[in-house]
């Protein structure tokens, strides 16, 4: 490949004086320049995909050093409660290392309980023909009772029927007696209108006797009618007083 001849000493002495180039050394010229600026820019996207994966690291660092700072935490807290659990086991060990110290003393009183035991299971078997005689002479009294309660009931049932039966008959005799009432009261307006006609009458006679000679005779015509109907009619007294004056 022939080079391109170009003065470059010249052009940097006189950079604005005109130089003969061939149009293949500008094509070749071109040619780099485009291949230049093509790898410039894929290290500009080399640098950016870098520069991405940079934040990207530096995030998942942040996000390690956030997940060892919680499980330092948690290491501590873990710490914490392993030393309070040896603590606690000291405490625990201390307990039974006392309660051992104890175990003679405990089998002792539990001998002694067991002995109790015993005795209560020998008076259980001792009271057990007295429980099942109790609780026959119990189901004896409840059958009685449950018999007692049957008659009880029957009795009271008995007793309403015959009550409601005696309320009829004085509602029955209560109604009669009312009406008998109201008849006597009936009657007794009748006598009453009956007496006040009489004494109606009277007042005729007594006021005919001022004025009439016969009245004594009159008056013995009213009493032999009274005494033979028990009442004197209107007729009859005008009759007598008819009679009499003639």
């Amino acid at each position: 490949m022939r080079s391109i001849s170009v003065d470059w000493s010249k052009a940097k002495e006189k950079p604005d004086k005109k130089q003969a180039v061939e149009g293949r050394f500008l094509l070749d010229l071109r040619s780099k320049i485009d291949d230049l600026e093509q790898k410039l820019k894929q290290r500009e996207q080399k640098i950016e995909k870098l520069s991405k994966e940079l934040n990207d690291t530096k995030e998942k660092l942040l996000e390690k050093e956030k997940s060892l700072t919680e499980k330092t935490q948690e290491l501590s807290t873990t710490k914490s409660e392993i030393d309070a659990i040896k603590e606690e086991k000291i405490n625990i060990e201390a307990e039974i290392d006392n309660l051992k110290s104890n175990k003679s003393s405990l089998e002792q009183n539990l001998e002694a309980d067991n002995e109790k035991i015993r005795e209560f299971e020998s008076k259980l078997e001792e009271l057990e023909p007295q429980v099942g005689n109790l609780k026959e002479d119990y189901e004896q009294k409840e059958r009685e009772l449950e018999g007692v309660k049957k008659d009880l009931q029957q009795t009271i049932s008995d007793k309403y029927i015959e009550i409601e039966s005696l309320k009829n008959e004085l509602t029955d005799q209560i109604n009669v007696k009312e009406n008998q009432i109201i008849e006597a009261k009936n009657e007794l307006e009748a006598k009453n209108k009956e007496i006040e006609a009489i004494e109606l009458k009277i007042k005729s006679l007594e006021d005919y006797i001022e004025e009439s000679k016969g009245a004594p005779q009159v008056i013995e015509g009213i009493k032999e009618l009274m005494s033979h109907k028990g009442f004197l009619s209107d007729k009859e007294l005008e009759d007598l007083i008819d009679k009499h004056r003639e």
